[in-house]
């Protein structure tokens, strides 16, 4: 009898341990300590034992807090230091959730072809590019997105995304749409002192509409930076990848064009 009523209690407690906080409940924590419209859409258990995870969405982007069972104490899965890392895979289980969450819909993937300033290659997987042509880190990646759409592994559908603080990429983006530059646009080296005095001259008003429309949707399906790759499937796929991982994220391994 006694050992029947422990085995009760121990499991009574061992469920309480693993009790997640509410939406409501973490909606309220998180109101108190933020200024900012932060909106808890769901609340669920952590792939580590003892926490949970809320999913928070801000700015059309969905974010990840881990907290414990009581809801008071949580980390903010964003930098490298508090993601969850698996082990055994060396999986890094919160970016490839978050990867997840903030995937786009097979009607937003479709929406973003009214944006393509051009496109390079004309076979193999379609992945759409927001790109800066004063980017460096968009000047990295380019090389290796050129090299597999080369290959016919890819077909890569440009949306230009000048960042305000790249001091002449706007005025590059119109002028590539407007003079139909195309690729050869995007590296730095086209962009020579003589051309630089045309840039001026190279402006008009459809390609201010596409630029500015292409800003709009980027920030609407939470593009905060370049280069970032979405795929057919509505991967997001952020920064300048090596070949390889970027091959594995574009599910181009064994997959090879002969």
């Amino acid at each position: 009898m006694v050992k029947k009523v422990f085995g009760a209690i121990a499991l009574g407690v061992g469920s309480l341990a693993l009790a997640c906080p509410s939406v409501e409940q973490m909606q309220q924590n998180i109101n108190k300590i933020f200024r900012v419209p932060l909106k808890v859409v769901d609340v669920r258990k952590a792939p580590i034992k003892g926490l949970c995870e809320a999913v928070v969405s801000f700015r059309n982007e969905k974010l990840i807090f881990y907290t414990d069972e009581s809801g008071r104490y949580f980390l903010l899965g964003r930098g490298p230091l508090v993601n969850i890392l698996d082990l055994k895979t060396g999986e890094n289980v919160t970016a490839k959730e978050l990867q997840e969450l903030n995937k786009l819909s097979q009607k937003q993937v479709h929406e973003l072809d009214k944006y393509v300033a051009f496109t390079y290659g004309h076979r193999g997987k379609v992945v759409y590019l927001f790109t800066d042509p004063e980017c460096p880190f968009c000047q990295k990646l380019e090389p290796t997105l050129k090299k597999l759409a080369d290959e016919g592994k890819i077909q890569v559908r440009v949306i230009l995304y000048p960042l305000p603080f790249h001091a002449h990429a706007r005025q590059k983006a119109v002028a590539m749409v407007c003079q139909h530059i195309g690729w050869k646009g995007l590296q730095g080296s086209y962009w020579n002192e003589e051309r630089m005095e045309k840039l001026g001259q190279w402006q008009c008003q459809r390609g201010e509409e596409l630029v500015e429309k292409s800003i709009e949707i980027g920030k609407k399906y939470g593009v905060s930076g370049t280069p970032t790759i979405i795929t057919q499937e509505g991967k997001k796929i952020v920064g300048a990848l090596p070949e390889e991982q970027l091959k594995k994220e574009l599910g181009l391994e064994g997959n090879e064009t002969k």
